[in-house]
């Protein structure tokens, strides 16, 4: 059997999701959106943390959107630089997708930083997921910072941690480690997992 790295089937997947044309992004997009909220621990949520979508990921702007709308307590990813120069993931409570203002590190929209805005891991209900790779016991390969991993270590055991992407992002078995954090549920145009 070969064994192929997480380096390598990261760069594949990302390789065959940039090839989309932007219509099969949408009309997939909008597959994964429908599914997700008809999930009953999504309609029943609160609190929701949802990675803000770029590139061509699936897209969570009119999720974010209807959420906030809904009533929702919204929160998504912001990266705070430490003084040892490492990075840490923040879940950052907005008021309207229009606070998304600022492009972060990997030119991802992400709100102003603001303190008393951050909700703690431990007080989400449903955490919405990014991933490169997933397979089909829903461990996931992210995209190499390992911020995720870190921040879904400390969710409670009630939190819904929710990965959503295309179908052929799902394949069979993808190495992973002791410290990765499997999913409770993924995601796709076809299937959940």
């Amino acid at each position: 059997m070969i064994k192929i790295n997480k380096s390598e089937l990261r760069k594949k997947c990302l390789e065959y999701r940039d090839n989309l044309s932007k219509e099969e992004q949408l009309y997939f997009s909008n597959i994964v959106s429908d599914k997700l909220n008809h999930l009953q621990c999504v309609i029943e949520a609160r609190s929701i943390m949802c990675f803000v979508s770029f590139g061509s990921e699936i897209s969570t702007h009119e999720l974010i959107k209807g959420w906030l709308k809904q009533g929702k307590k919204v929160s998504v990813p912001c990266l705070e630089k430490l003084p040892d120069g490492k990075r840490i993931m923040h879940a950052v409570l907005i008021n309207s997708f229009s606070d998304l203002k600022t492009k972060g590190s990997y030119g991802i929209l992400e709100p102003e930083l603001n303190r008393s805005a951050i909700i703690e891991p431990c007080k989400m209900e449903v955490v919405i997921v990014p991933g490169s790779v997933f397979d089909i016991r829903r461990n996931r390969i992210g995209y190499g910072g390992g911020f995720y991993d870190r921040f879904l270590i400390k969710t409670s055991a009630h939190c819904k941690k929710i990965g959503i992407c295309y179908d052929f992002q799902v394949q069979k078995d993808i190495p992973h480690e002791a410290h990765d954090v499997p999913l409770d549920l993924i995601i796709t145009e076809k299937r959940i997992v």
